[in-house]
Parts: C-alpha cells; structure tokens; sequence
C-alpha cells in the first residue's frame, strides 16, 4: 500500500503547473496517461469565480472526443456521455478518475510521457480555450 501512495504522489507532483484563464475560469493540472490502443482519456480542475457556467463541448484533433462521467449503477461501473457539464458558481469541478474525463476515441498513434494532447474547451457563457493535457506516467 506504501508504494502504491509513493507511485501516486510521484505522478501528481508531474501534472503540468500550467493553468489556462478564461473571463471567470481557471483551468489547472490537465493531464492524461499513455496510450497503447485506440483510446485515450484527460483529466483536469476547473475552478469556477464567477456565476454557473457549462461547459458544452471539447474539440480535438482525433477522430472523437467527448466527455464522459463513470458511473455506479447496481455494483457496475459504466461510462454515460454527457452532452454538457455545469461547473458551479464560485466552486471547483474536477475531471478525475473515475468520475467526468474527458475521452478520446480512434487514436491512430500511442501517446507517450511528456506528450502534449491538445483541444479547445467550449463554454456555454465564458466561450472557447485552448489546452493542453501532459502526458504523464500512471501511478
């Protein structure tokens, strides 16, 4: 258990310190892990100073992108689209494991450690950002 917390301290301490304004929104520690088959998937936090906005769409340059939340139903963990995501007034909503991410879908090429995946956030109110997710080892 030990060293399962030391792998998982070490891959945090490697998210990009880069953090992205846009009007009210700050975007921060956007990550994702390599890649060996046709999908992908990224993290991020969003830390929201003003009034409710949602975010309504992510663009990439890869076949498909969307954004998807795990979900507990009856003991089975299963992934539902989400065609929009509100991000609260004057909170922080984070894309983690097991809960929203982003997904990746078609990869033609494996992403590799200190890769840089890059796509465009679209929100509803504070409009478009582009971001970059760093490729970084799992824990």
């Amino acid at each position: 258990m030990k060293y399962i917390l030391v792998a998982f301290l070490m891959a945090c301490s490697s998210v990009s310190a880069e953090s992205y304004i846009l009007e009210n929104l700050t975007i921060k520690d956007a990550f994702a892990y390599p890649t060996n088959g046709r999908s992908g998937v990224g993290y991020f936090v969003v830390q929201n100073q003003g009034a409710e906005d949602t975010l309504i769409k992510v663009v990439g340059d890869y076949p498909r992108v969307m954004v998807h939340e795990s979900i507990m139903e009856n003991g089975v963990m299963s992934m539902k689209h989400r065609m929009k995501v509100k991000v609260p007034a004057g909170e922080v909503f984070e894309f983690k494991p097991g809960a929203h991410h982003v997904m990746f879908m078609g990869l033609t090429d494996d992403w590799k450690v200190d890769d840089e995946i890059a796509v465009t956030l679209k929100f509803e109110t504070a409009g478009s950002l582009d971001i970059k997710f760093v490729v970084i080892p799992r824990p």
